[in-house]
This record gives C-alpha cells, structure tokens and sequence, in this order.
C-alpha cells in the first residue's frame, strides 16, 4: 500500500512514518526542503518536495496512493488548507486520515483551533471517500518537553492549569495508532479519542520529574493569559498565542481528563504513561 504523508516534519509526522515504514508499508512524504527533512524521517521513506500550494504535486501524489494521511499546521488557514485537502483526495477517490485535536474541543463553539478541526472533519464525513479520524489530545512532546526547559532553567514548572489533570498521549503512541488506521479501512468512519493511561494534574507531573531525575521541581501557579503573553514575548505570533490562551482556558476546566482504550484498541498495546516519557528523556530535565 502507498500512503501519501502532509505534515510529516512535525511533531507527530515522523512517528507516523516510522510505523508505516515499520508495517512494511510505502511512504510518499509531503515535504518543503528534503534537504532538512531527510535525517528526520526513516530512509525508506519517499520524500516528495513540495507544499501545500503545489496542486499538480499533491494531485499526482492522491493518484497513485491508496490513504493520505491528512496532518497541517495549526494557523487561521488551517480548516481552509485541509477542506481543498480533502476535496483533491475526493475527485481522486483517495481514502483520507484525518488528525484532529483535542477531542472536548471540537464542537461548533470550541476554541478556534478545534472549532477549525470540527469544520474540516464535518466536511470530511460530506465528501464522500472512504475517512477515518484520530483526535489525540496533547502531546507529551509539546507540554512535558516544555516543561523541560523551564526546569533545567529555574527549577520549577509553571502551572496554568489548577487542580485539572490531563490525559497527555506520547507522539510514538499516536504515530503507532494512526499508521494502524491507515493500513486498514475496517476503520474507516470511525473518531478514535487517544490519551495516556492517566490524566495526572501539573503537581503531580512535577513529582514525577523530582522522582525520576533526582530535581526538585517546584510548580508555579499562572493564569493561561499569563502563559500565552510569556509565549507571546517569546515569539510566538498573536495567533498562536493566543490559540495556546484558548486551549489552558479549556484544560484548566478539567474538560481534558477524560482516559480512553482507544490506544490498545487500535495497536494492541497500552500508551507509555507521564513516567515513562521522562524516564526515558531524562536527559532534557538535567542538561
């Protein structure tokens, strides 16, 4: 089977790749510059040099394959870029796997992020191909990884959301499940809802950090606004900053603790937990 790979220089692409590459699937990946991609993708994988803009590229590419997985930025464009997404997949009659977001969020009136995924998947299930849905929430590579540098700099971990927990999920795990979705349409037409085995509060993450590297990791307690302005004098723009605004406002109401199964449902194994991640990059709490 081919799959045609958007989005494969992230967070999450590689992981992706590096399953379908594992199950002895062919990969076509989507990317700008080969150049950087190619030592962070596997080598088999086929890497494709173009973008979003590059309509002949990504029509020939939904030609010859079986499943694109559908995986972009997260931006004011966003909805817009995977609706002409998935109406190219549609005139070429290619199945579509879409990544969502944060499952509590995707509804008509969610934060903007998620109210774009709630838009782009309700014209996903209109178009008519074959689809399936992975909504994962967080990525342990996008909080914890944060958290890292913070505690290597000062020592603490700041704490925009309370007393609620929620339900991180490793990028290796969402990569494992996603490429499971891809290579088989039993599948198809169903949400699968990824999350960790736990939804541990920010406390709680700081004594795990403490306990596996040997810091003491204090928890400074902020307000999401505090945090999308520290992001914004760190450079984010004022869309991404406030998107990440939106997305504390929405965790700190406990909305993101719900655990699912859906992990081992699809791939057969349970999800790494908090203290397997910082186990395991222990290395980036310590410098």
């Amino acid at each position: 089977m081919t799959v045609f790979v958007t989005g494969a220089t992230g967070k999450l692409g590689p992981h992706v790749i590096a399953s379908l590459v594992a199950r002895g699937e062919r990969v076509r990946a989507l990317v700008r510059d080969p150049g950087k991609a190619r030592p962070l993708l596997p080598a088999d994988a086929e890497l494709v040099q173009g973008d979003f803009a590059a309509i002949p590229t990504v029509e020939a590419e939904l030609a010859a394959a079986a499943t694109m997985l559908l995986l972009t930025p997260h931006g004011p464009d966003m909805a817009a870029v995977q609706n002409t997404l998935i109406d190219l997949a549609t005139r070429a009659g290619t199945r579509v796997v879409k990544v969502s977001g944060t499952s509590a969020g995707i509804r008509p009136d969610g934060p903007d992020a998620c109210r774009q995924h709630f838009d782009a998947e309700k014209h996903l299930a209109d178009s008519g191909v074959p689809w399936a849905v992975v909504r994962p929430n967080g990525f342990m590579q996008t909080l914890i990884v944060a958290m890292a540098a913070t505690v290597r700099e000062r020592g603490l971990i700041a704490n925009p959301l309370g007393t609620a927990g929620i339900s991180l999920v490793d990028c290796a795990d969402v990569g494992a499940a996603a490429a499971a979705v891809l290579t088989d349409p039993r599948h198809d037409g169903r949400h699968y809802v990824l999350t960790g085995p736990a939804a541990p509060t920010y406390a709680e993450i700081a004594a795990v950090i403490s306990e596996e590297t040997g810091v003491d990791v204090k928890v400074l307690d902020v307000t999401p606004e505090q945090a999308g302005d520290a992001a914004r004098a760190r450079g984010l723009s004022d869309w991404e900053a406030g998107h990440l605004t939106e997305m504390l406002g929405m965790f700190r109401t406990g909305a993101s603790e719900y655990v699912t199964t859906d992990v081992e449902e699809v791939t057969g194994r349970q999800p790494r937990s908090v203290r397997d991640f910082v186990r395991d990059h222990r290395h980036l709490f310590t410098g």
